[in-house]
């Protein structure tokens, strides 16, 4: 009986203590070094949302657009799934803080799996057009539709090209299909999948990938992006200090790319941790991360 009193107090401890983190909000920052990083990108910043699953930080994300704002980046990216599936998306926390962003930061947002799904649940006919998953599936078109009023650009395998004194950079934002997202396995990409889908990377100029899932790095190295973004594994939601991520949402055991900077062929990938959780997943020490990245010109 104290055993089982014990056990669970420990849990309870655990599960307040996981609360209280998710409160919390810290930030990592990264400098990427590249020779193909064209000199008048030297020192460029930027910081990475991912995974914000409609949490909030403080009032209105009052917290989190603080923390942005003192960082002073030159935009912003999305990795994807700052919505949950099959819930409202406008309004939404999510989307009232993009939308207090985009009147100071230039926005790329590109899709996770949870706006994917979304997207996928809109294009099938619903019989009955009053149903639940059909109101919630009209609140994702009012999502995108009022993002793209406030010119935030939604990059759904689309690449845009970017520039800055007579120089460019071209940013792509990736949304492989759902096969990539079943849970307990890994599916493997074919050679030119993602070709098919986005085209060829940049040859001229320097190429940031906004890919949700870093399960594939190799294959988007091999694609040829210089520097991929991704999230998606919520740092193995929980963590252990000196072993890193124990389980992804695929329930894969220690993810490799759970989390941080990792690199292939002199090009590198940084995954956030996220900044949220969703329906039972938990976290636990995992402190929701900001990403600041700065880019540097290597001559």
């Amino acid at each position: 009986m104290r055993n089982d009193i014990i056990v669970v107090g420990i849990i309870l401890l655990l599960f307040l203590w996981g609360y209280f983190e998710q409160k919390q909000l810290s930030t990592t920052k990264y400098t990427i070094v590249s020779t193909r990083l064209k000199k008048q990108w030297n020192d460029t910043s930027f910081v990475v949302l991912a995974d914000l699953h409609n949490c909030t930080f403080g009032k209105k994300n009052e917290r989190l657009i603080n923390r942005i704002d003192n960082l002073s980046p030159e935009f912003i990216i999305i990795a994807g799934d700052m919505i949950n599936k099959k819930e409202i998306c406008y309004p939404s926390n999510a989307f009232t803080l993009i939308e207090s962003l985009s009147k100071k930061y230039t926005i790329y947002y590109a899709y996770g799996n949870h706006e994917q799904r979304m997207e996928q649940l809109y294009q099938v006919p619903f019989v009955n057009s009053g149903s639940a998953q059909s109101d919630v599936c009209t609140t994702w078109v009012e999502f995108i539709k009022h993002l793209k009023e406030l010119k935030v650009i939604v990059l759904d395998n689309e690449s845009i090209t970017i520039t800055k004194n007579n120089a460019e950079m071209q940013i792509t934002g990736l949304s492989i299909g759902p096969q990539f997202f079943v849970r307990h396995q890994v599916q493997e990409m074919e050679e030119g999948y993602l070709t098919g889908l986005i085209g060829d990377s940049s040859k001229e100029d320097y190429q940031i990938l906004i890919a949700h899932n870093p399960t594939y790095f190799k294959n988007y190295v091999n694609w040829g992006a210089d520097l991929t973004i991704s999230g998606h594994l919520h740092g193995g939601m929980i963590r252990i200090p000196g072993v890193g991520g124990v389980l992804s949402p695929q329930a894969k055991f220690f993810p490799k790319y759970h989390s941080g900077n990792h690199k292939e062929n002199g090009q590198e990938m940084v995954v956030s941790r996220g900044l949220g959780s969703h329906s039972v997943m938990p976290r636990l020490f995992n402190i929701p991360e900001l990403l600041y990245i700065k880019l540097k010109n290597e001559s």
